[in-house]
């Protein structure tokens, strides 16, 4: 190998990998690591996020909601990443709603069982609202991440063609 290729191959290490590891999001033991900023752990059935530059730990009833708020707060999109938090825990509120309702609704009394019924059939629909709007925040995190992507590549490239050139 000519000498100029460990030249470049020497710039990438020092110069593309450090930079990259700040989008990076990996598997660290069945935990995940992303953008060398957030840990999330699953305990029990939830799963738990711990922000490393201010220990702040939160909950979340899915991996992809920790996934979607990790994401969000680290391209600075404060409202959205909250607004996932409260999708995350109302959704949550909602299922034990449904199974409480489902539980009034086996009774067998009459007004108990329409008004059980009624309940059920709000909660699933607020579940539907809920869920449309969290999918709409998990597809801006995953257009946050790969534009993220991107200027890194791009930001990379241009930084080595001045240093070529």
């Amino acid at each position: 190998m000519p000498r100029t290729d460990y030249k470049q191959l020497e710039d990438l290490a020092q110069n593309a990998i450090p930079g990259l590891l700040n989008s990076l999001v990996y598997e660290d033991n069945g935990n995940y690591v992303m953008y060398e900023q957030y840990y999330i752990s699953k305990t029990g059935e939830d799963y738990h996020v711990y922000r490393y530059r201010d220990e702040y730990r939160i909950r979340f009833n899915r991996l992809r909601n920790a996934a979607t708020w990790c994401t969000l707060d680290h391209y600075n999109k404060y409202y959205e990443a909250n607004r996932v938090i409260y999708l995350d825990k109302k959704l949550e509120s909602l299922e034990v709603d449904k199974q409480i309702h489902q539980k009034h609704k086996q009774k067998g009394d009459w007004d108990c069982y329409e008004i059980a019924a009624v309940k059920y059939q709000h909660d699933c629909n607020s579940q539907r609202m809920f869920r449309g709007e969290l999918d709409k925040y998990i597809i801006l995190a995953k257009s946050c991440q790969q534009r993220g992507f991107e200027n890194e590549l791009t930001r990379t490239a241009r930084k080595q063609k001045e240093q070529v050139g």
